[in-house]
């Protein structure tokens, strides 16, 4: 992957349903999480989906027109360490 890459473009990304319960309008929303990360900081209180799962999350309560834009690569992204920073 590239500086500039987007998560969606990497093989480790999972692309998941992340609907609102208290909003059928947000009934399609999605989320996008990184299999190379742990969700190590589970919200309880949190209504996403995405914030439930055992990665972590990019991005959450996406509109799925919207994934791209917002899944731009974080700077936690374990693909930009390199070996020497561990």
């Amino acid at each position: 992957m590239t500086e500039e890459s987007n998560c969606l473009d990497c093989d480790k990304h999972l692309i998941i349903d992340d609907k609102d319960p208290d909003d059928w309008f947000c009934d399609d929303d999605q989320a996008v999480v990184c299999t190379l990360v742990n969700n190590l900081k589970h919200d309880p209180n949190s209504k996403n989906l995405a914030d439930h799962s055992v990665f972590k999350s990019i991005t959450v309560a996406c509109r799925p027109y919207n994934i791209r834009k917002e899944s731009s690569r974080p700077n936690w992204c374990p693909l930009l360490i390199k070996p020497e920073d561990k």
